[in-house]
């Protein structure tokens, strides 16, 4: 399971820096893209120490304390794997901030969580959680800034709201 996150992590990483790639002709643009690559970077990081310290206990092959979702996991694999596939010039600021939000509102960062969580690594999983609310935040701010569609505004403010919310109830524990 943990391998399986980390390397959808990556995926992500790599669709982040594309799109800074894509819009690096744009400062602020390039930057926002980059900082995205860089958290998920951070994630893929987080998972790794974890596996490395699980495996230095003899513990990496040990049954995952998470559920594994075969369906999400396909789903977000063909997702991302589908934006890869497509051409540079397909990609627009408004169109690249609508697949952002689509690949947030997958179940990959609750799977980081959920991982983090069941691993017992509750500074890590505070952690990515507030980068993740951050990110979210700087998302919102980026289609509220070069897209004005409300509905995509919308969906990216539940995300923001829940991944903090969460945060919050883990706080509170």
């Amino acid at each position: 399971m943990l391998e399986t996150t980390i390397a959808l992590e990556k995926r992500s990483m790599a669709l982040y820096a594309r799109f800074a790639k894509i819009f690096a002709s744009d400062s602020t643009l390039h930057e926002f893209w980059f900082g995205m690559a860089r958290d998920e970077a951070r994630h893929v990081g987080a998972l790794d120490l974890v596996l490395t310290v699980l495996d230095l206990e003899g513990q990496a092959e040990q049954p995952s304390p998470v559920p594994c979702d075969e369906e999400s996991i396909a789903k977000l694999r063909d997702l991302l794997e589908h934006y890869m596939a497509e051409p540079d010039r397909e990609f627009t600021i408004e169109r690249a901030l609508a697949i952002a939000v689509e690949v947030e509102e997958t179940e990959l960062e609750d799977m980081v969580g959920s991982l983090l969580r069941g691993l017992q690594k509750r500074d890590e999983y505070e952690r990515c959680q507030r980068l993740l609310v951050h990110d979210l935040g700087e998302l919102s701010y980026m289609i509220e800034r070069f897209c004005q569609d409300a509905a995509l505004l919308q969906r990216c403010d539940q995300l923001v709201e829940h991944h903090a919310e969460t945060l919050r109830d883990s706080a509170a524990s």
